[in-house]
């Protein structure tokens, strides 16, 4: 074998080398008691725990799991209701369902875990100065998964008077006998969830609950 060749054959090894030990795109975010993951690019950044309870200004509860991830090269807790975003931000949560909510726990309630989606859910907001306008549904499907999970998925828009257009795509499931809710968002401005998307649907489609 003549050393040119010996030396070409030596760079693919290398490439291949370099490839393989390359650092994997994903980071899988887990919670093995509750069944859950979901993977975000590996690039997000997580934020701390108590600085997304103080943003999120939900107290400490140790039956409520909730993390957050953020695609912003300045990653901050506040991003999780940020009306600016100009990267995606992901929040996810997992609490047990009241037990007299557990009765009646219906997809429309899913639908509005986390904002107001439905008519109904809307309608009571503005009577309470809910802020956001210009409510625009881009997707609304409902999800059965195995082993009796089951929920919806919801895409939609709000506008923050002032500000601009952000986008939130929603899943909210819940197990076969109602008495947990998981919750998985991802949000951004509408320009940036656009650019994004192709990503965060990777992040959406990733969501797994086994139910226990």
């Amino acid at each position: 074998m003549s050393r040119g060749r010996s030396i070409g054959l030596g760079m693919v090894l290398l490439a291949l080398l370099v490839t393989g030990c390359a650092a994997p795109q994903f980071t899988y975010v887990t919670n093995s008691s509750q069944h859950t993951y979901f993977k975000v690019p590996d690039g997000w950044s997580q934020i701390k725990s108590s600085a997304l309870s103080a943003a999120t200004k939900s107290s400490p509860n140790s039956n409520v799991w909730s993390v957050g991830y953020d695609a912003d090269l300045r990653p901050a807790a506040n991003h999780v209701l940020g009306a600016t975003d100009a990267a995606p931000f992901v929040y996810s949560v997992v609490a047990p369902v009241n037990p007299a909510t557990t009765n009646s726990l219906s997809y429309n309630e899913l639908r509005d875990f986390f904002l107001p989606v439905t008519a109904a859910g809307r309608a009571s907001a503005a009577q309470s100065g809910f802020p956001l306008t210009d409510f625009h549904m881009l997707r609304d499907s409902t999800l059965t998964l195995g082993q009796g999970v089951h929920g919806v998925r919801v895409t939609f828009e709000y506008t923050y008077p002032g500000v601009g257009t952000n986008t939130f795509d929603q899943v909210a499931l819940t197990n076969a006998d109602d008495t947990e809710v998981y919750l998985l968002l991802v949000h951004c401005l509408a320009s940036c969830y656009s650019e994004n998307q192709s990503q965060i649907d990777t992040v959406m489609n990733s969501f797994t609950v086994r139910s226990p």
